[in-house]
């Protein structure tokens, strides 16, 4: 006969484990958005959050976070690009970042993919974290067009100031201003000079998010 000590431990038990469980589980392949919290990020209705991969888009003013650029604009068009829509996932080498969001490349019922759309209509730029680099090029393509269209955040988010060169890293794919300090610290072996900002977007370089360039 159990007892209530034996009912209070596999409560906690099941309290503990769960949560845990449900993180290293199987994966979802398909979920119906429910909510969208900004360009790049959206819950489905499991509870799960999930980022698109590949890319970037501008941040939305968040408690005292000041907004970026486009930001707002970005995560109005994602709501009406995925808003109670079911959509699939797919994954790349690492499936989830150190938020236990999902990682994934998100694709409509149309089967165009989201990572994509959102590049080519100017809301994001490419970020490649390495190893999850399956659709670096296609998503480079993309960018490379909506650059050359002069749309979305390339139109109406340029700086005040063009420096008169960038370091871009060829280890993690970022470029800085030439007076950052992670800049300077790059090793010269994987030192890459830019002397635009369109340049090193061109080549797939993402702006560090200390100097901005």
């Amino acid at each position: 006969m159990f007892t209530k000590k034996f009912f209070f431990l596999i409560a906690i038990i099941f309290v503990l484990f769960i949560p845990f469980a449900t993180l290293g589980g199987t994966l979802p392949k398909t979920g119906t958005v429910v909510w969208i919290a900004d360009g790049d990020t959206f819950h489905l209705q499991n509870g799960e959050k999930v980022r698109l991969l590949g890319i970037n888009c501008p941040e939305k003013r968040h408690k005292d976070k000041p907004g970026e650029c486009y930001g707002y604009e970005a995560t109005r068009f994602a709501i009406k690009l995925l808003k109670r829509k079911k959509v699939r996932l797919e994954y790349d080498k690492i499936k989830r970042d150190r938020y236990h969001r999902l990682l994934a490349y998100v694709y409509l019922p149309s089967g165009q993919m989201v990572n994509v759309i959102m590049v080519r209509k100017g809301y994001a730029h490419v970020l490649t974290i390495r190893p999850n680099t399956r659709y670096r090029d296609r998503l480079l393509r993309a960018q490379r067009m909506a650059l050359d269209e002069n749309i979305g955040i390339w139109k109406h988010c340029k700086p005040e100031k063009e420096e008169y060169y960038y370091i871009g890293n060829l280890r993690s794919l970022i470029f800085h201003r030439p007076n950052c300090k992670f800049g300077r610290m790059t090793s010269s072996k994987n030192v890459i000079i830019f002397s635009t900002r369109k340049q090193a977007f061109y080549q797939g370089f993402a702006p560090c998010r200390r100097c901005k360039p």
